[in-house]
């Protein structure tokens, strides 16, 4: 289909310590949404450039039968969009990380997942993120 397009990331990791990202996008004049998953760390590419493929985020809010699977996770070309790259603490990776696996792993037979937090008797997480914003159009190459 010539009018959609996957958005890539090509990433520059620092080596030598371990780096957490997480990104959110903005499509038009929409939320700021995160993607799903929206975290990552860099224990397969430490120190390397590497290519990220980032899925179109999609409201919490949206019914799954309301969902076109064959467009999922997949841009228009022309839509104008606002990527917000973030840079996390280990902490926040590890709150965003379980919190996502439990979002993705429901059904009858799922087993419980365990919500990482460092917020001492809640569920949460304390920490601070690194942004920067990068306002991009979707074409093709």
């Amino acid at each position: 289909n010539d009018t959609l397009a996957q958005l890539r990331v090509f990433l520059p990791d620092p080596p030598d310590q371990a780096n957490f990202y997480r990104y959110f996008v903005r499509i038009g004049d929409g939320p700021l949404l995160p993607g799903f998953p929206s975290v990552t760390d860099d224990r397969l590419f430490n120190g390397q450039r590497f290519e990220l493929p980032l899925a179109r985020p999609e409201s919490r809010e949206t019914d799954f039968g309301d969902l076109d699977l064959s467009t999922l996770g997949m841009f228009t070309v022309g839509d104008s969009i606002e990527l917000k790259w973030t840079t996390i603490d280990e902490a926040h990776f590890n709150f965003w990380n379980t919190l996502e696996f439990n979002a993705a792993n429901q059904g009858p037979f799922s087993s419980y997942t365990r919500i990482d937090s460092n917020v001492e008797g809640g569920l949460g997480v304390w920490g601070g993120y690194t942004a920067l914003y990068y306002p991009l159009v979707v074409r093709k190459e």
